[in-house]
């Protein structure tokens, strides 16, 4: 694979190693150790289009820069968590809106989640929360990226482009900004799962600015049509009820952790330990995180 973040499971939970390091030497290195991006894809809920889009890889700067494409201006930008430890997740900008985790698929990780799915199905899941299907193959960085910016669309600077165009189709038309692009009316329900996917993988805009960030990186993008071996989800805070959201594409619906108690950082670390790590305790995870990029340097920033 390529650059950072390919991390074994005993760089990225502190608490699973002996005598965790100080945090500039937890810093130095996960960094060090930190060899390889990876790509995720995987199969579509469906195969009803027969799609397959590149898979994004793991990257900070290959996620700001399908942001950047999808019209979301400065402000915010993905950045890696090099750890699930307090110690290296205090080195995160904040604040956190949202969390992007990208973990191997396995039957055994498929049975698990499963059965927590139908464990949580029973907790009340808010309206608000943006939710879509992932009805093309190995778009689930894709599917990940718009769950995280979709959910914090009143956060975001949205500019004329892709992004503002699947919100206003979403939520039905706004009024117009004044420069041609249509506000974003947060009171608005999004539209249905099936609906929304179905409008992501047909837009034609969404498809051009993802199979051009999917040709970043240092990592050689597969064949088209052969599923990666890893898979991406987000987790975000519903404004309207404080929940954490488990969001993932190839799922019927979201999964509802409960309030945020700690943060949206440290409960979505808490909740990837639990209920990934703990499960594939010898595989490779990655972990970005979109935050408040004041200066610009965490867009402009290159691996």
């Amino acid at each position: 694979m390529a650059r950072v973040a390919r991390l074994h499971v005993a760089l990225v939970v502190g608490a699973l190693v002996a005598c965790a390091p100080a945090a500039t030497e937890a810093r130095r290195r996960a960094r060090g150790r930190a060899a390889s991006r990876l790509r995720g894809g995987s199969d579509a809920a469906t195969s009803f289009q027969q799609q397959y889009w590149i898979p994004l890889e793991s990257s900070p700067e290959v996620f700001n820069d399908f942001a950047r494409r999808m019209g979301v201006g400065a402000g915010w930008a993905f950045a890696d968590v090099l750890g699930l430890d307090d110690e290296l997740l205090q080195m995160v900008p904040q604040p956190c809106i949202a969390v992007v985790l990208l973990f191997p698929v396995s039957p055994r990780l498929s049975r698990s989640e499963l059965a927590r799915a139908r464990r949580r199905s029973e907790r009340a899941v808010s309206p608000r929360v943006f939710f879509m299907r992932q009805y093309v193959g190995n778009a689930c960085g894709t599917v990940a990226a718009l769950h995280a910016l979709l959910n914090n669309r009143q956060h975001l600077s949205l500019g004329a482009g892709p992004l503002r165009e699947l919100v206003a189709t979403g939520e039905g038309e706004g009024e117009s900004d004044g420069e041609g692009a249509q506000a974003c009316d947060d009171d608005q329900a999004p539209a249905d799962a099936e609906l929304l996917g179905e409008r992501m993988s047909s837009s034609t805009g969404v498809m051009a600015a993802s199979e051009s960030s999917g040709q970043l990186g240092g990592t050689p993008a597969p064949a088209r049509g052969v599923d990666a071996d890893y898979h991406y989800i987000c987790f975000v805070q519903s404004a309207a009820d404080g929940c954490l959201y488990e969001l993932d594409g190839t799922k019927p619906s979201p999964i509802n952790h409960g309030p945020v108690a700690d943060g949206l950082l440290r409960d979505a670390a808490r909740a990837i330990k639990r209920h990934f790590v703990t499960q594939m305790p010898d595989g490779h995870f990655n972990v970005m995180a979109l935050v408040k990029d004041e200066d610009g340097s965490l867009a402009a920033a290159r691996d």
